[in-house]
């Protein structure tokens, strides 16, 4: 276990170098960038000399590979570069921003894992009754239908039916109360979705171990059916469970980007699509790189739980 934990760890600083050159590569061969978005906000045509001087402040002028090793040897140093649009370094934008993303991101997790697993279960403990068609019906309704649409629905409503409009955001620790209610609706919309194939992988697993014999026997010796369904069905069925979980990292993250933007929620997501549209090249670069740190240690969590959930498990 220590030597594949030690092989993953030394592993992902290399996975993140390629991701850093794809998108350091990806981002310069878009048309445009900072200098023509800051003419064109202007309302401007751009001067030759001026832009020269401009794009050469901001070292756009150089070839890319020197841009990019530039850029390298100071994300070494802990410098991820300064902020176009919000004049300030990407760090504390960073700092400012993920905290937000974080909290709506575990909010979904836990509504997720919360109401897929159960009615998963629910659903296989009464297969081809009108439970199993109802929740089977809720699950299709989240697997078809795009996080942007269900946010949308539930936008619209709340605004016809409570005239709920989204207010200013406020920080969990500075009132959790009112924190709450502006987090909770993105929250539920991002559980609703990613509780969809949670739900159905959990019913589709739970209905192949109930058919073993050990369940049987368990139910012959007289034990209760919690302790059948949770202790034994369950248990057996996780691993690929947990697998989905881990794949959930990166639908509530792409769901999110939209998520924010629908509630007004201002996290890692909206500035992700405000620095696409501004060519804040150091934003989207560094939030590409924490984006990616963030679904390497998901998985690696989840390799790890496997051999913690089935004993049989080893990594050699």
């Amino acid at each position: 276990m220590t030597r594949y934990l030690m092989q993953r760890l030394l592993l992902m600083p290399v996975t993140l170098l390629l991701l850093s050159m794809l998108i350091f590569g990806m981002l310069r061969t878009i048309p445009g960038d900072v200098v023509d978005f800051l003419f064109d906000e202007a309302g401007t045509s751009a001067e030759a000399t001026l832009e020269h001087k401009i794009r050469a402040e901001y070292g756009l002028d150089r070839a890319i590979h020197i841009q990019y090793w530039d850029w390298l040897s100071h994300v070494v140093q802990g410098e991820f570069g300064h902020s176009f649009r919000y004049n300030k370094s990407a760090t504390d934008v960073l700092k400012e921003r993920f905290p937000r993303s974080l909290q709506l991101m575990v909010m979904g997790i836990i509504g997720a894992v919360g109401i897929g697993i159960p009615l998963g279960i629910l659903s296989a403990r009464h297969a081809d009754s009108w439970i199993d068609h109802v929740t089977r019906v809720f699950a299709i309704g989240g697997l078809s239908t795009p996080s942007f649409v269900v946010a949308a629905v539930v936008l619209v409503i709340l605004i016809a039916l409570f005239d709920w409009i989204p207010p200013n955001f406020v920080s969990f620790t500075s009132d959790p109360i009112e924190n709450l209610k502006i987090t909770i609706f993105p929250a539920i919309v991002l559980a609703y979705v990613a509780a969809a194939p949670l739900m159905r992988l959990t019913r589709s697993q739970m209905l192949e171990v109930l058919s073993q014999d050990y369940i049987r026997t368990a139910r012959a010796k007289g034990l209760s059916e919690r302790v059948v369904l949770v202790r034994h069905a369950l248990k057996n069925a996780m691993l690929p469970i947990i697998t989905v979980i881990g794949l959930l990292v990166e639908r509530l993250i792409s769901g999110s980007v939209i998520v924010e933007l629908v509630f007004g929620v201002p996290g890692m997501g909206a500035a992700l699509v405000d620095a696409v549209g501004n060519r804040d090249y150091p934003i989207l670069q560094f939030l590409v790189i924490v984006i990616g740190t963030v679904i390497l240690a998901a998985n690696l969590l989840v390799d790890l739980a496997y051999a913690w959930l089935d004993p049989r498990v080893r990594y050699t």
